[in-house]
């Protein structure tokens, strides 16, 4: 069966060590971008398959000038123009490897606080972190690449922070290795998906 690796070459690792912007980007956009963006329209089409409907994107770094990315990625979310705004599914690489994530950034007003509210006070969330205690939290490894501790942060907690502190976000997951097949990285972001309901209010 098909592996990650067979997409992503674990030897891309090393891309996020190259010094200098124009170098580093140069090698993310040549080797890395295009198999983000084959594998993101794949699972796009197996995730609906599966039930959970979502659009495939690559994250461009539009933004970035002098500091290179320590890590990129592929989104998986709601809407066709953007992800950004929304709770996200993504698979990254970067220094640390690779992981599979769910993704609400401090910008997304309202999957932020749709989210908190059901971390904070739906009996779901307590259950879901109970099943799933070995999530890590990438959260505050945020732009290193590296791999995640585990959460220490309780449903509740972390609900109360996405509603009161405008910079707080949500980034959960784990590590992926490149020897998953791409049915198991599938499954892994189905497990995700009460996370994203959640966010985006479905």
């Amino acid at each position: 069966m098909e592996r990650v690796g067979d997409t992503l070459d674990p030897g891309w690792t090393t891309i996020f060590d190259i010094e200098g912007f124009s170098d580093r980007m140069g090698a993310i956009r040549e080797r890395v971008r295009p198999a983000l963006k084959s594998l993101a329209e794949r699972l796009s089409d197996l995730m609906t398959r599966r039930g959970l409907p979502v659009y495939p994107h690559v994250a461009s770094h539009m933004r970035r000038r002098v500091n290179p990315p320590n890590e990129t990625w592929l989104a998986l979310g709601p809407e066709k123009r953007g992800y950004k705004a929304w709770g996200h599914l993504g698979v990254f690489i970067g220094k640390g490897g690779c992981s599979v994530r769910f993704v609400v950034k401090d910008e997304a007003e309202g999957p932020k606080k749709t989210l908190g509210r059901w971390l904070r006070e739906d009996p779901g969330a307590e259950e879901w972190f109970r099943t799933h205690h070995d999530v890590l939290d990438f959260e505050r490894v945020h732009g290193t690449g590296r791999v995640a501790p585990l959460l220490e942060t309780s449903p509740r907690e972390m609900g109360e922070r996405l509603l009161t502190l405008k910079t707080s976000g949500c980034d959960l997951g784990w590590s992926l290795s490149f020897e998953t097949t791409i049915e198991g990285l599938a499954v892994r972001l189905e497990s995700l998906s009460p996370l994203y309901l959640a966010a985006n209010g479905s």
